[in-house]
């Protein structure tokens, strides 16, 4: 009888131990199962909440586990309690694992598809003024004051309630997590320029905005200064955002700026993809008085200043003289008129160099005997080799330096003014073995054509023609292409290798096409590259046999 009532007894202690521990899984399961629910229907939660409702429910739950203890584990031994921790927080990590296992990815963000896309992220304040919502209202209204009102802009979009970046870091000097957390932003949403900002407020309520911009390294591959994230100047308001006056003169400031940033970006697009004349149109718009009114610009004046030299020098290279002049002479005063003092002024003390080397070869295209000014182009090699070894200039700067006097020292070699002492060779092969950064790859293409032009200066016809074949696979430029592949037909030729001179001579001509449909080469330029490539393929047709 005494047996019998202990095992009823253990048999219903049991059973409500068993009850009691299938209550706590249902508890420790109830609030990960309610949070994945409330997520999968499209709510959200940032981790914030996320984490303090968790830890509430950690909180219920450890009581609840504490007062099973005491009732009904009381009187057992301690390594029982311990184990029945284990087995309580194994219950509640296991489902946390399977809230997290399963919870929905974030929305994906919205995708433009412009050319030239600007994103809006928002405004960080300080010290909690202005608060989130007033910022965030700042944002859309700022996004909806740019939209239309910057022409190269393809699209403008507030993503301010979509995403969150550290914009803080733009207060100290390492933004790391910011630069690398927009990288991914930019990639995601295609915008080309990000926009955002830091908002202060001072004791006595005057607001300012420091705006601050995002470039991408793509669409300025030439202007590594506006690459990252960079600030303006504040822009100050007398009194905080309740004065819609002030509201209206920020926004007016900010869509300025923005705006003068975006069309210099479209300008160096229009520069690199052959339409300098376009590029000097907008230059020519940024450069007005007018429009450097105020402070704060993001691009500086000596930069306009060195890109409408450079796209003013590219609209010379396909001109005849007298215009060809004129344009050197014009790039070579916007590039004197940058401070040697400047951020600017070492690049534009290296374009200096290209631009006196073409006008030292005067009206030739090439570089024939007593064609060129040997004495300028001998100072100009002189300056050239001090350049290539400049630590104030970047890598690029350098290797750019390197190809020039390669380039110079072919031309005093082909002008019969220096016999060949090696140095075009070991600059071509210092530019071949220049590490892969941006804008590399067009200068390593220019550099095998200077070598072509040297091997076949040596009658080395086949090595030329492999090189100028690099040079062609490599390069993009229009009017580059057009003399490469116009070598390729003169070698080619003179191989009596006729096939392959058809072919390249319709290629050259095709690019000159192109080059002059987008403003980049006169006719009178194709028409002379038309007479003297039929003339020699006339001739090659006539030693050779039309046949081969």
């Amino acid at each position: 009888m005494p047996d019998r009532s202990r095992n009823e007894a253990a048999a219903g202690e049991s059973g409500s131990s068993l009850w009691l521990w299938s209550l706590l899984g249902l508890f420790a399961a109830c609030v990960p199962c309610a949070l994945l629910v409330v997520e999968k229907s499209g709510s959200a939660l940032s981790p914030v909440p996320l984490a303090l409702t968790i830890l509430a429910a950690l909180a219920g739950y450890t009581a609840a586990v504490r007062a099973v203890l005491l009732d009904r584990f009381g009187q057992r031994s301690r390594r029982s309690r311990i184990l029945v921790w284990l087995a309580a927080a194994g219950l509640f990590l296991g489902s946390l694992a399977v809230l997290f296992a399963f919870r929905p990815p974030p929305p994906p963000l919205t995708r433009m598809s412009g050319a030239r896309d600007v994103a809006v992220v928002g405004f960080a304040g300080h010290d909690g003024r202005p608060d989130r919502q007033v910022l965030a209202d700042v944002a859309t209204d700022f996004t909806h004051a740019m939209t239309g009102r910057i022409p190269s802009a393809t699209g403008v979009r507030d993503y301010n309630g979509e995403v969150s970046l550290p914009l803080d870091e733009l207060r100290g000097t390492h933004h790391g997590a910011l630069e690398r957390e927009t990288s991914g932003f930019a990639d995601e949403t295609n915008a080309e320029i990000v926009v955002g900002g830091l908002v202060d407020t001072d004791p006595a309520g005057q607001t300012a905005l420091r705006p601050a911009v995002y470039v991408r390294a793509d669409q300025v591959p030439d202007a590594p200064e506006l690459v990252g994230w960079f600030l303006g100047s504040p822009i100050l308001m007398a009194r905080g955002w309740e004065s819609a006056q002030g509201r209206a003169q920020l926004r007016t400031e900010l869509t300025r700026r923005i705006g003068v940033l975006a069309e210099f970006v479209d300008a160096l697009d229009m520069w690199r993809n052959g339409s300098p004349a376009q590029a000097v149109r907008i230059l020519d718009g940024l450069l007005d008085p007018k429009r450097q009114g105020g402070t704060g610009a993001f691009v500086p004046l000596d930069l306009l200043r060195l890109f409408h030299g450079h796209a003013t020098e590219a609209q010379a290279l396909g001109e005849a003289d007298p215009s060809r002049t004129e344009l050197l002479e014009e790039a070579r005063a916007d590039y004197l008129g940058i401070s040697k003092d400047s951020p600017t002024g070492r690049r534009a003390a290296l374009s200096l160099q290209y631009n006196a080397y073409l006008r030292a070869r005067g009206r030739a295209r090439g570089c024939e005997p007593g064609t060129v000014r040997g004495g300028e182009l001998t100072r100009i090699s002189k300056n050239l080799r001090s350049l290539a070894k400049d630590p104030g200039l970047s890598e690029l700067g350098r290797l750019k330096a390197t190809v020039n006097l390669a380039q110079v020292e072919q031309c005093r070699i082909t002008a019969g003014l220096v016999k060949d002492d090696g140095t075009v060779g070991r600059a071509v092969a210092a530019a071949q073995a220049a590490p892969d950064i941006t804008g590399s790859g067009e200068l390593q293409a220019f550099a095998e054509s200077i070598a072509a032009v040297h091997a076949a200066g040596r009658g080395d016809l086949k090595t030329a023609i492999k090189h100028i074949r690099a040079a062609i696979a490599r390069g993009q430029d229009l009017l580059q292409r057009a003399v490469w592949h116009a070598l390729l037909a003169v070698w080619s030729l003179t191989r009596c290798d006729l096939e392959t001179g058809r072919t390249a001579e319709r290629d050259a001509l095709g690019q000159l096409a192109a080059a002059e449909s987008a403003g980049r080469a006169s006719t009178q330029v194709r028409h002379q590259y038309e007479q003297l490539l039929t003339g020699e393929l006339r001739k090659a047709e006539q030693r050779c046999g039309a046949t081969r």
